[in-house]
Formats: C-alpha cells, structure tokens, sequence
C-alpha cells in the first residue's frame, strides 16, 4: 500500500514536471515573437503575427479547461499585489492568457510599430472561435 501511494506521488510529480517544462519549452517559442511583433518593418510584424496566432491556435487546441477555481474578484499576484482575477486561465491553455494579456498591454506602447502589431495580432486572435474569451464575466 505504501509502495502503491509512493508511486502514485512519483508519478504525480513527473506528470507536473513535464507539464511545467512543456509550457516553458512552448513558451520560450512564443516570447521572441512578442520582439518582432514591434518591429518597424510591415512585414516582420505581419509574419511574427502569423507565426503567433498559429502557435496560440495550437496551444488552445490541445488544452482541457478545468472548472472554475475562484470564488473572490482578486488573487494574489506575482509581486505579493492584488490582481483582479479575469478568468482567462480558467478558459484557455497557459500561453494563450499569458499573450492575450500581453497583447492587451502591448496597445499602450509609446512606438507605433508596436501598437500596429500588437492590435494585428490581438484582432487575430479574438476573431478565432476556440480563444474567444468565454466565461470571463
């Protein structure tokens, strides 16, 4: 029995592993599209666009939501902040949340560049039903 229960935490443990370094791998490829999202060059910020709502399609596709886990209007932030919670998590798989909210805070950028890619690709994005922001309110 105890052997049993030993294993079931390995396994626990490996699973959330591999989860983590799945989404810091998937990640890592994502993020370096947010630089030529800002480029000055129409081009490279309409292939980064491209490239990124492919790789956010991808990403949604494969993700099982889970119930909603919050009950309160706030959680607590990375910083020790209260955050308002949106429920993005609760609807769409890691990177999606994480780039819809950076997307969003993209539009306020002092370079127009930045404002022209990011509102591209943030118009892409809400405009494919499987990462239209459900469930939200």
């Amino acid at each position: 029995m105890v052997k049993q229960c030993s294993d079931q935490f390995r396994y626990s443990q490996k699973s959330q592993l591999a989860r983590y370094i799945g989404s810091f791998v998937a990640m890592s490829t994502t993020l370096a599209l947010f630089w030529h999202l800002s480029s000055p060059e129409k081009k490279e910020r309409l292939d980064a666009s491209v490239k990124l709502v492919g790789a956010l399609e991808q990403f949604q596709a494969q993700f099982v939501p889970r119930p909603k886990s919050h009950s309160d209007d706030e959680e607590e932030g990375t910083l020790g902040f209260k955050e308002k919670y949106d429920g993005l998590d609760d609807s769409n798989a890691q990177d999606v949340s994480y780039s819809i909210r950076r997307l969003i805070r993209g539009l306020a950028s002092p370079r127009e560049s930045s404002r022209l890619g990011f509102a591209v690709t943030l118009t892409e994005v809400g405009s494919i039903s499987s990462m239209i922001l459900k469930n939200t309110s």
